[in-house]
C-alpha cells in the first residue's frame, strides 16, 4: 500500500460521516492490515478540530480527537521545511492555506486524500485520491 495523506475533509468525513467515509475507512483498514500508517499535517488536524468544535462543542471534540490515537495515523509537524513548501504552493497555485499543508506533507509517491480535488489538481506533482464533493 502506498502512503496516503489525509486532507482535513477526509478525516472529518471519517469521524462524522458523509460522502467518501467508506473510502477513508477502507484506507485505515488496509493500513492496519499492512502495518502502515496514514499521514496528516498538524495544520489539517487543527482544521478538523475547529470544524468539529463548531458543530459538536469542545467536550465532544476532545473525545473525537482522543479516539484518533488508536488509528494508524501519524500527525506530521509543520516544521520550517514543510511550512516553506506549503507557502510555495500557496504563492504558486493559490490553494487555501490549510490545503497547502496537506500537499506539502505528501512526499513523492504519496497520495493526498481529499474532497477538494479541483484545488489539488492545480499542483500537477501531487497525486490525489478524490472523495465525492460535499460542503462541510
Amino acid at each position: 500500500m502506498r502512503v496516503h495523506v489525509l486532507d482535513a475533509n477526509a478525516l472529518y468525513r471519517f469521524l462524522l460521516g458523509g460522502p467518501g467515509t467508506e473510502i477513508v475507512k477502507g484506507l485505515f483498514r488496509q493500513a492496519r492490515k499492512e502495518q502502515q500508517r496514514l499521514k496528516m499535517s498538524v495544520v489539517n488536524w487543527g482544521e478538523v478540530y475547529y470544524t468539529i468544535a463548531r458543530v459538536k462543542g469542545f467536550p465532544e471534540t476532545e473525545r473525537f480527537m482522543q479516539n484518533l490515537k488508536v488509528l494508524p495515523l501519524t500527525i506530521v509537524p509543520a516544521d520550517e521545511s514543510v511550512t516553506a513548501r506549503a507557502a510555495r504552493f500557496k504563492a504558486g497555485f493559490g490553494l487555501p492555506y490549510a490545503d497547502c499543508f496537506a500537499a506539502a506533507t505528501a512526499e513523492p509517491g504519496e497520495i493526498v486524500v481529499t474532497a477538494d480535488a479541483k484545488d489539488f489538481r492545480k499542483i500537477q506533482q501531487i497525486e490525489i485520491l478524490p472523495l465525492p464533493a460535499h460542503k462541510m
